[in-house]
């Protein structure tokens, strides 16, 4: 009897970590500002130094963390500076004859949209499976290669993310562009996903990054430039980007992002409808048009084109000049002009006379 209760407090210990690490996944927080207004919600543990760049691009960053009343501070930081997209408006440029290709993949395989799905998880496949192959199939039309797994990592706990890395690590290795982790957020309101782009109803995305590695400072411009191609093609189905402690696996590679379409609590057909815009956004981002600084080389080059045509229309005109003062006469100036391009061009040409 005495060694069956020790056991069971044994079992009754070891659970507790796992619980945890999954209540924590699921706790909701409401991050505020300085004046106590609620700056947005976000489902998970917020940290001291995580980041929260809003949608009309206001910046924070998180100060405190009360656990208890499940609210976090957040001091104001200004407007993020977002990256220029001009070049969105410029002449195409051809892309590269190598293949154009992408991965994606789902790290927590049971997530579901409850008004569609009649749960919010499923434990054998979650409807997240539904709108990762839906943006795959738009994605393809915009003649991108897409490397998907439908592979499955479950339980929804903190150690997904290590369960996943396999996956993710595979999907990287074909030599893909860009990884996109598949999800749906797990806030209650679904009022802060609705969107109406183009006049048609759908969810937003929420734009994830990990601030715990390597290629945190790639990542995050990644997702700066995604939400800048977004807001500028799309206003209004960019939701926000949130900026945590965590990893997601993006010290994979500096081109990788954890996409949240919409809430459990939105519609999966609205969630549906945003995936072709937002695979127009990651084409237009990835492989769009004349990049910034290619846009200023490009205008670089046509400047140092143009000094040279005026040099050469100075060195006529200042030959001409010179011909006439030298010989005094019309005639005899025109042939000496003559003369020295004759010699010009020959000098230039490698031709001698």
């Amino acid at each position: 009897m005495k060694k069956a209760l020790i056991c069971a407090l044994l079992l009754c210990l070891m659970a507790i970590p796992a619980l945890a690490e999954e209540g924590d996944e699921q706790t909701i927080y409401r991050i505020v500002d300085e004046q106590g207004e609620t700056v947005t919600w976000y489902c998970g543990q917020p940290e001291v130094g995580d980041e929260y760049i809003a949608g009309d691009n206001r910046h924070f960053r998180i100060t405190g963390v009360d656990n208890t009343r499940r609210t976090a501070q957040a001091d104001t930081l200004g407007v993020y500076e977002m990256p220029d997209v001009s070049w969105l408006y410029q002449d195409a440029l051809p892309v590269a004859s190598r293949q154009k290709a992408v991965a994606i993949y789902c790290t927590h395989s049971d997530e579901s949209y409850e008004p569609t799905d009649g749960k919010s998880s499923d434990e054998e496949r979650g409807g997240i499976y539904d709108v990762a192959e839906e943006f795959k199939a738009a994605l393809e039309e915009e003649g991108i290669t897409v490397y998907y797994s439908d592979e499955t990592h479950h339980p929804h706990d903190a150690g997904a993310y290590r369960r996943s890395r396999a996956t993710a690590v595979n999907l990287v290795e074909k030599g893909v562009d860009a990884v996109m982790d598949i999800h749906r957020d797990g806030i209650e309101d679904p009022d802060s996903y609705e969107s109406t782009v183009e006049g048609e109803e759908m969810t937003k995305v929420r734009l994830l990054v990990g601030r715990s590695n390597q290629n945190a400072g790639a990542n995050k411009a990644f997702a700066t430039q995604i939400k800048a191609v977004g807001d500028e093609m799309y206003p209004g189905l960019i939701k926000d980007i949130y900026i945590g402690k965590g990893t997601y696996n993006q010290d994979l590679m500096p081109q990788a992002v954890l996409l949240e379409f919409g809430t459990y609590t939105n519609n999966k057909e609205d969630v549906l409808a945003s995936t072709g815009h937002m695979a127009q956004v990651m084409n237009k981002t990835l492989y769009g048009s004349v990049s910034g600084a290619q846009a200023a080389e490009k205008q670089e080059s046509k400047g140092a084109f143009g000094g040279i045509i005026w040099l050469v229309v100075l060195a006529v005109v200042g030959a001409g000049v010179f011909a006439f003062v030298s010989t005094g006469n019309g005639k005899a100036a025109l042939e000496k002009w003559k003369g020295t391009f004759r010699e010009l061009g020959g000098s230039v040409t490698g031709k001698k006379k």
